[in-house]
């Protein structure tokens, strides 16, 4: 008697089956590929010396070699795979040592590199689109090895290497990155107290044309980026942080054709003179700019300051001061001519006098929230402004006071 497996549908069937249990088991994350399980375990065991040193238990304790391939790697902590192809697609190996601060003070008195990182590890992971090294005290060694390693890797969108130690300029080994659209080196070179993070001049920057999120925060930079050709490369780029760093007020000038650019930060820099409104207007596509902690003081001409209408889509701008005083109330006549601005930041940055510009700020049809805390106002430039108000929050505050209107 036959069976229903035999004759010449046998093998079809066979096969059939065998890839219908293959295909539902990458689905349930139950199979990885056996390169990349290797991989990760060594990966994890660069960690063992460390882990030791402090005393730190169960480090990626679901990363378990039971010494056959296939194993559940996709099932891991810190992974996630491709449903269908069970390629690992993103790993996030953010602060991997949980580090707590008995750990810091100890960085603050043996500034060594900790991880002894390898790049070539992740050469394994073909299809790899993030990945995640942040708060792992990387150093010197990382340039030694090179980042232009993981050039092979086509499919890579993200690279955070925040919060590490990296005292050299990796700006150069970024080049063959090109696929990526998403790269943080805020504090890279800056962890745990290093005030004075070496410079470096953000023209040796390489250019992605893909990028889309960038992040310098405090990485020691200074300079403009050089040429209308390496702007233009950028055009996709929509979010810009140089937070904390060494750049002067000529960088707003080279920015002028990021088109795309939706939120810039270059607050704590070096920036100083009049509020650059003519410079500005050129990025038509911004919602939300801050400036804060510059040593901007001064307001454009009108003319300078009508350029401003061009950009319609600009809702937030932050000019609070950290220091001094910067600007007198001729700079809200200025802002007046944004069309669509909805939070304004003058914290700590305005002195009054005896009179409030109400009619200037009447002009800020859309405003909903006005931060004046810290700025030198007398109480009685107040009267008969309330009346005019058409924020949902205002706030007010002179040294021991503060007026909350909602």
């Amino acid at each position: 008697m036959a069976t229903w497996c035999s004759g010449k549908h046998k093998s079809p069937l066979l096969i059939f089956m065998l890839l219908l249990i293959f295909t539902v088991g990458r689905m349930q994350g139950r199979v990885c590929i056996e390169d990349e399980r290797k991989a990760l375990l060594e990966i994890k065991a660069s960690f063992h010396e460390l882990a030791y040193r402090f005393n730190i238990g169960n480090l990626l304790a679901t990363w378990v070699d039971h010494g056959v391939a296939s194993s559940e790697c996709c099932d891991w902590e810190r992974i996630k795979c491709d449903k269908t192809t069970g390629y690992i697609t993103h790993l996030s190996l953010g602060n991997v040592l949980s580090l707590e601060f008995e750990v810091d003070e100890y960085f603050d008195k043996d500034p060594i590199p900790l991880w002894p990182l390898n790049f070539s590890h992740f050469l394994h992971f073909k299809e790899l689109k993030s990945l995640d090294l942040s708060w792992n005290y990387i150093g010197k060694p990382i340039a030694n090895i090179g980042l232009e390693t993981l050039s092979s890797l086509k499919k890579l969108e993200l690279l955070n290497l925040s919060t590490n130690y990296i005292e050299t300029n990796i700006f150069p080994s970024l080049g063959a990155l090109t696929s990526l659209k998403i790269l943080d080196l805020s504090y890279i070179n800056s962890y745990q107290g290093y005030t004075m993070p070496p410079f470096y001049d953000i023209s040796e920057f390489s250019i992605f044309e893909n990028l889309e999120v960038l992040d310098l925060t405090q990485c020691g930079c200074y300079g403009t980026l050089q040429g209308s050709e390496a702007v233009s490369i950028l055009k996709k780029l929509k979010v810009l942080n140089l937070r904390e760093n060494q750049f002067n007020e000529s960088l707003i000038t080279s920015l002028g054709g990021l088109s795309s650019l939706k939120s810039l930060d270059l607050s704590g820099n070096l920036l100083s003179g009049s509020f650059p409104a003519q410079e500005l207007s050129n990025l038509a596509n911004l919602e939300k700019l801050d400036l804060s902690c510059n040593k901007l003081n001064n307001t454009p001409s009108i003319q300078d300051c009508k350029s401003l209408m061009r950009m319609e889509r600009l809702e937030s701008v932050y000019l609070g001061a950290c220091y001094d005083f910067n600007f007198n109330k001729s700079i809200i006549s200025c802002i007046s001519f944004l069309p669509s601005l909805k939070i304004l930041d003058l914290s700590g940055s305005l002195q009054f006098g005896s009179s409030f510009p109400t009619q200037e700020l009447s002009l800020l049809r859309k405003l909903k929230t006005l931060d004046l805390s810290v700025c030198e106002l007398q109480s009685h430039t107040l009267n008969g402004m309330f009346l005019k108000c058409v924020f949902e929050y205002f706030f007010v505050y002179k040294f021991s006071f503060c007026i909350f209107i909602v």
